[in-house]
Order: C-alpha cells, then sequence, then structure tokens
C-alpha cells in the first residue's frame, strides 16, 4: 500500500468504527459527545451510513484506488466545513467541531501524502479485488 492509501485505509477504520459505536451505544455516544438528542433507531441509522462509508475507505485504501483516495480528500474537507457551518448557525454544538475536526487532519495528511508522492513519482499500482 501507498502512504495515501494507507491513510485512508486507516481512517476508514476510525470510521467503521464509530459507525458501530452508534449503532451499538448510540445513547452513550450522543450523551457523550453532546449531540442533540435523536430517536436511538435514526441514530443507529447514521452508524450505519458511517460503517459503510468506512468500508468504502478500507477497500479503497487495501486496493490503492486513487481516484477515490483523492476525492476522499475533497469530500471530508466538505465534510468538516458542514460540521463548521452547523455550528456557526447553531444547529449543533460545539462538540461537533471533533468530528469536523478529525475528517479535516485526516484529508490533510492524505493530502500531504498525495503531494509526498507525486514529488517522488511513486507508480500507483491498482489491484481490485
Amino acid at each position: 500500500m501507498t502512504l495515501s492509501a494507507k491513510s485512508l485505509f486507516f481512517f476508514g477504520i476510525y470510521v467503521v468504527c464509530t459507525g458501530f459505536l452508534f449503532i451499538i451505544f448510540p445513547d452513550k455516544l450522543i450523551q457523550l459527545t453532546q449531540l442533540p438528542a435523536i430517536s436511538l433507531q435514526w441514530a443507529r441509522f447514521i452508524g450505519l451510513l458511517a460503517f459503510v462509508i468506512g468500508s468504502y475507505d478500507i477497500f479503497s485504501g487495501l486496493n490503492n484506488i486513487q481516484p477515490f483516495i483523492k476525492a476522499s480528500v475533497y469530500i471530508r474537507l466538505a465534510f468538516s466545513l458542514g460540521t463548521i457551518l452547523l455550528f456557526a448557525f447553531g444547529q449543533m454544538p460545539i462538540t461537533i467541531l471533533l468530528l469536523g475536526g478529525v475528517d479535516a487532519l485526516g484529508a490533510l495528511y492524505t493530502f500531504l501524502t498525495l503531494k509526498y508522492e507525486a514529488s517522488k513519482k511513486i507508480i500507483h499500482f491498482n489491484s481490485y479485488v
């Protein structure tokens, strides 16, 4: 795996774990993060979505799918911007910025690894399963 693929792979593990926690312990996680109360069914549904998205990240990292890895940088930055806007407009508590911050840091790291690989002219081999 290239560095950029590893960065998305490990980020995917974080997202899958977060999704899994929302599926198994939605009330505890909502309370811990001080997010607004929602039904446990919707919290579990959101956890399932995170689990699926994280699975895509893991698969793309394992198989070095460069277009997906590159797109993930912009998508994660957009998510981070979305969390900032939700907080700025009073829709979510400040703790939402933690989730957005993790995405922003992950996106930055992936971006830097992509730049490094481009500067070293690292060849990306795709190995689709």
